[in-house]
């Protein structure tokens, strides 16, 4: 066989690998392009069952949207009349947003009530504060027994805003008294910066306010609680809670000042309370103990001297207000 035999042969072994090798990746491509197919006609049929499905449920919102806005509620034995609107005020996760949204099938009893099984003497405030958002009861008259239910009532309805105005009520509310005794007689004068302690706590516990000594004509306070470095008082690590409130004498010799909720105290973390008093004279608090047990929780006073020349063992404040909780 002559030489161009065999390079012809040997050219056609070569074609027909090729080939065959062809045939080989147009099966796997046509194989891939199968199950890319048949991966769209999942999908599409995926999708069609979503559209039915949302389809389904506006038909259920807007079917509930265009009845009557009327709603009765039969709260524990309690009738209640409210609208639609009221109820789906509440921001998620409101009880009542995920009742009337329209997703379950309610059914009202002969009477037309919807029956919701909790204690219906809390509700009128609970229906209060849907419809504008207010909660409003005095603290010098409150209930705390009775803050505390509604407070529980609140949290099953997922009403979170309601939670936090009840929490700034001083409920549960322990006295941490750190003064002896308080110097009504000696006037003190705040002209050179803010009052300050320092203290730290050896259980979780929340701040509540602070008392502070009466003013001989009047004064407005503006009081921060700050988290400090624990080997550098002077260092801020971050402001926690801060609230200004204004004093006459007719007010009292310790005045209290609250903040607008409750700060959370942490064992193993130090926190400065700070004043800055601007205005009339006021009488001084003296003979401060370093260390006070109230309630299980060992509140701890450190060495610091403020600004204004006071220190852990005399100053503006006689007494701190916090509370445990568990």
């Amino acid at each position: 066989m002559s030489c161009t035999s065999t390079r012809v042969e040997d050219a056609m072994d070569k074609v027909k690998g090729g080939m065959s090798d062809l045939d080989v990746k147009m099966e796997d491509l046509r194989a891939a392009l199968e199950q890319e197919i048949e991966d769209i006609n999942r999908g599409r049929e995926k999708l069609e069952q979503d559209r039915l499905r949302f389809a389904e449920e506006s038909k259920r919102i807007h079917k509930v949207m265009n009845e009557s806005e009327q709603v009765r509620l039969n709260v524990g034995g309690k009738q209640f009349t409210t609208t639609l609107t009221t109820l789906r005020n509440a921001p998620s996760p409101s009880l009542f947003n995920a009742m009337f949204s329209g997703r379950h099938d309610l059914k009202p009893d002969k009477n037309g009530c919807y029956f919701i099984d909790r204690d219906g003497r809390h509700f009128h405030d609970i229906l209060n504060y849907l419809r504008d958002g207010s909660f409003l009861c005095p603290k010098e008259t409150v209930d705390f027994k009775y803050l505390l239910e509604l407070k529980s009532e609140a949290e099953y309805y997922g009403l979170c805003g309601l939670v936090a105005k009840i929490d700034r009520y001083p409920y549960a509310m322990t006295r941490v008294v750190r003064a002896a005794q308080l110097n009504t007689t000696d006037s003190w004068m705040y002209e050179d910066g803010q009052d300050e302690i320092v203290f730290s706590v050896d259980r979780e516990c929340q701040l509540l306010g602070a008392g502070l000594c009466g003013t001989e004509g009047g004064f407005t306070v503006e009081l921060e609680l700050l988290e400090v470095a624990h080997d550098d008082f002077s260092a801020e690590v971050t402001s926690i809670t801060d609230v200004a409130q204004s004093f006459t004498k007719a007010d009292g010799s310790l005045l209290r000042m609250f903040f607008d909720g409750p700060a959370k105290l942490l064992p193993g973390k130090f926190y400065m309370l700070s004043a800055l008093i601007k205005g009339s004279e006021s009488s001084c608090c003296e003979d401060c103990m370093d260390s006070v047990v109230a309630s299980g929780v060992r509140v701890t006073f450190h060495v610091w001297e403020s600004p204004n020349g006071t220190n852990e063992l005399r100053g503006q404040f006689p007494e701190l207000y916090v509370r445990v909780l568990n």
